[in-house]
């Protein structure tokens, strides 16, 4: 605790342990965040992720280019407000970790999509987003973890990990592995595709959490995670959204029943072609179904690359954690699957 006060009063000078007022936010998987209520106004604290991200830099100078395009672009969502330090730094170097205040913006996020009308309105929402970066050129953003979008390495990376992985944990998924070998068909047809779709700027990590919702419309406040602002394929961000929204189950949920949901499949599609139909090029347009299985079964490659190499990536609760969410993954995967076939 004295620790944090004493981050946290390098952005607020005047902050003690008598008159502010700390919660951890448990949302997240990479970076540690905690809810700062100070003098009647409330602040968000995070400790970067250097595993993840090595130059947090890099993220603060990525969304410095954005927000001088959402000026110029009239982006209707309100935006994150970082805090300077007393050397007018938005980053905060103690102790060799990175620190970041932002003004907390009112609203409620969600671990789960809860109806059409947030379905809709985040991927409308998310389409603005991405019209409004068009005029920026991409090679401004700098990709804050190398080849964050590059499927071969994902592919690689959990090659990797079923030879140099735990070796308990590899013998006891032997048929888990069968299973996501006999679908990596589908992430190497993505693969190709994707050689044909023009580089855009994307979010990166669409999820349900990362946007803030007006609790009584369920409409769209703000898109509220920056991290992973990078060049990429618009596909991806759709197909990431897809495999957060239309899941009814948590992440690492084990339910039986099904766990897919149509209707909000649809409302996202809807959602989002209302406003990025008239940039979307053809073939963006014909993969958006590709896109939500590719991603949805990269996310359990991912998640199970990091089970087998003992939990290094993502926080877990507990040793199975990132098998559940493995798990997960691919049940989404298998019903999303099943319900595209005509």
């Amino acid at each position: 605790m004295d620790e944090l006060i004493h981050v946290i009063s390098n952005f607020l000078p005047k902050a003690n342990s008598k008159n502010i007022d700390i919660t951890p936010v448990n949302s997240g998987l990479i970076n540690s965040t905690y809810k700062v209520d100070y003098k009647k106004s409330v602040f968000i604290l995070q400790k970067i992720n250097q595993f993840v991200f090595k130059d947090p830099n890099l993220i603060q100078k990525n969304y410095k280019e954005i927000l001088k395009q959402f000026s110029v672009s009239a982006y209707p969502k309100k935006q994150l407000e970082f805090l300077e330090t007393n050397s007018n730094l938005e980053l905060l170097h103690h102790n060799d970790t990175f620190w970041r205040m932002s003004k907390f913006i009112k609203g409620k996020t969600y671990p789960v999509c809860k109806s059409l009308e947030m379905a809709y309105s985040a991927a409308k929402s998310l389409a603005e987003f991405h019209l409004a970066l068009i005029g920026l050129d991409y090679n401004r953003i700098n990709e804050p973890i190398k080849d964050f979008c590059n499927f071969n390495d994902r592919i690689q990376q959990y090659r990797e990990s079923t030879i140099n992985g735990d070796s308990l944990r590899l013998k006891n998924t032997q048929n888990f592995m069968d299973e996501i070998e006999s679908n990596l068909k589908y992430i190497h047809d993505y693969i190709e595709i994707e050689k044909d779709i023009k580089k855009r700027i994307i979010h990166g990590d669409p999820k349900v959490s990362n946007f803030l919702f007006d609790e009584k419309t369920h409409k769209v406040i703000s898109i509220i995670d920056i991290d992973t602002i990078m060049p990429g394929s618009i596909l991806f961000d759709f197909g990431d959204m897809v495999r957060s929204f239309a899941n009814k189950s948590y992440e690492d949920s084990q339910i039986k029943e099904r766990i897919f949901n149509p209707d909000i499949y649809n409302a996202l599609k809807e959602g989002y072609l209302s406003e990025a139909n008239e940039f979307l090029s053809p073939i963006e347009k014909e993969s958006l179904d590709l896109s939500a299985l590719t991603v949805a079964l990269i996310q359990c490659i991912r998640f199970l690359t990091d089970y087998y190499n003992l939990d290094v990536y993502y926080h877990v609760n507990e040793p199975e954690h990132n098998l559940k969410r493995a798990i997960n993954q691919f049940s989404f995967f298998k019903e999303l699957k099943a319900n595209l076939k005509p």
